[in-house]
């Protein structure tokens, strides 16, 4: 009796540091596969994070609902757009919650994550994020969001050839996200053969720019180039046209929120801008998603991040269903995506950027109306 009470014991204690071990590799036995979300969900900028999480939700929701032993877990963390707490995050999600996968989003979040994802041997993927090259980084580091330099230079030929414009002021928000889109605006229109004015910048909590507005317009510029967000967007357009510019407003992906056009009113119309291309209209599998969405949201349009919330979850979740969790896997499968999405083609380039449409809209009759697609 003694010798079969010392096999079980010591066949108990052998599966145990056996799952131990596993947990340590990245990969756990049972439970569900945790995706952790180090994002903003407080702050001026919480929007953004908001509508990501929705679309999310639903393709996770989604998932599970085809049923599978271990289900998918989302772990929500609020990093209060504070880059030492979003770091201190990260760890908890590896380390303790066992996270095979973590997002984020915001370029002055997502860089300092780099280095811990490495550490971590943790596959990190940031959205709304347009820091250039954010991929090179390292293995573990990639990114899925029109990269700042696709955009810039998208917007520039467009003002350039097709607006025919040749002087530009420049407005930007004064952080990493403002300046790598004034770098690659900047070069494009002046290897176009433009003239561009040093770039102003504002704060993103500002509500009153209209000291820097004013020396935008001393260069007598007959475009205006804005990467700004959300409100503080708004207002810059706002009081832009306040002050008499009658030139063309352009920019790029942070033009596509509700907030920037509510602060912008109908100073907004006629506003150009870069976004994902999304075609709700003529594209079935959209159409389905805006549908599904608008009934569980309670008739909540959805935009481009609730778009890219959705099908970022849907390919993570598959990567996790094919892994079993696994970090290294995980990295594997991430940096080899290649699919069809309603966002068209979406695809990982040697970068770690995951690459895909671009459209061309114009802000006109109070919604952003497709001017063309650029692959």
């Amino acid at each position: 009796m003694k010798t079969t009470r010392l096999k079980i014991c010591v066949a108990t204690i052998a599966l145990a540091a056996i799952t131990v071990l596993l947990v340590g590799c990245g990969g756990t036995t049972a439970g569900p596969l945790k995706i952790g979300a180090d994002l903003t969900f407080s702050g001026p900028t919480a929007y953004w994070s908001e509508r990501i999480k929705l679309g999310l939700d639903l393709a996770v929701e989604q998932a599970n609902a085809k049923g599978n032993e271990r289900p998918i877990q989302i772990v929500y963390q609020d990093n209060q757009a504070n880059p030492g707490q979003a770091v201190s995050i990260f760890q908890r999600l590896a380390t303790v919650d066992n996270a095979s996968v973590i997002l984020s989003c915001f370029t002055p979040i997502g860089k300092p994550l780099r280095s811990i994802a490495a550490q971590n041997k943790t596959p990190l993927l940031v959205t709304a994020n347009s820091a250039i090259d954010f991929g090179l980084e390292n293995e573990w580091s990639f990114r899925d969001f029109p990269p700042q330099d696709q955009q810039g230079n998208i917007i520039a030929d467009y003002s350039y050839n097709h607006l025919g414009v040749r002087r530009a002021g420049s407005l930007i928000v004064n952080d990493d996200f403002g300046r790598d889109g004034d770098k690659a605006f900047r070069e494009e229109f002046a290897k176009l053969g433009g003239s561009i004015a040093p770039y102003e910048t504002v704060e993103q909590k500002d509500t009153d720019v209209r000291s820097q507005v004013t020396k935008v317009m001393s260069g007598n510029p007959d475009v205006v180039f804005m990467v700004i967000r959300d409100n503080t967007l708004g207002m810059a357009v706002r009081q832009l046209r306040e002050i008499g510019y009658k030139g063309k407003i352009v920019g790029v992906i942070n033009f596509d929120t509700r907030d920037a056009w509510r602060a912008a009113g109908p100073a907004g119309e006629g506003t150009i801008f870069t976004s994902a291309y999304i075609d709700f209209v003529t594209d079935p599998a959209a159409a389905t998603f805006r549908e599904v969405f608008r009934t569980k949201y309670r008739g909540d349009e959805p935009e481009y991040l609730a778009v890219y919330g959705y099908t970022i979850g849907q390919y993570l979740a598959d990567f996790l269903r094919q892994t079993g969790g696994d970090r290294a896997k995980m990295r594997q499968a991430i940096s080899t995506l290649d699919r069809q999405s309603i966002r068209g083609r979406i695809r990982m380039s040697s970068k770690r950027e995951v690459l895909g449409p671009i459209g061309i809209y114009e802000f006109k009759d109070g919604r952003n109306q497709l001017i063309t697609r650029v692959e």
